[in-house]
């Protein structure tokens, strides 16, 4: 498994991109905009495969979240909610 467990604090969303380059990012206790778009959290799991990041949703424990993909997006990526 490739997911990475961050250390606890708030970072801005810039700070995740740095931190993390082209990875998947588990956000819990997101502050959004008005627009829905990361302002900062805390980043529970990081990882580059999209898969290990989802499959650790459960460490949430019932907080809210934002998962975030921190490099470019490739345009044939498709995204269902």
């Amino acid at each position: 498994m490739n997911a990475k467990t961050a250390i606890s604090q708030i970072l801005s969303l810039e700070e995740i991109i740095s931190l993390y380059p082209d990875e998947w990012v588990l956000i819990v206790s997101p502050e959004l905009d008005e627009d829905l778009n990361l302002i900062r959290g805390e980043v529970l799991i990081h990882s580059p495969e999209r898969d290990e990041v989802y499959s650790q949703l459960s460490l949430r424990k019932g907080r809210p979240v934002a998962i975030e993909y921190t490099g470019s997006i490739p345009e044939d990526l498709a995204v269902m909610l």
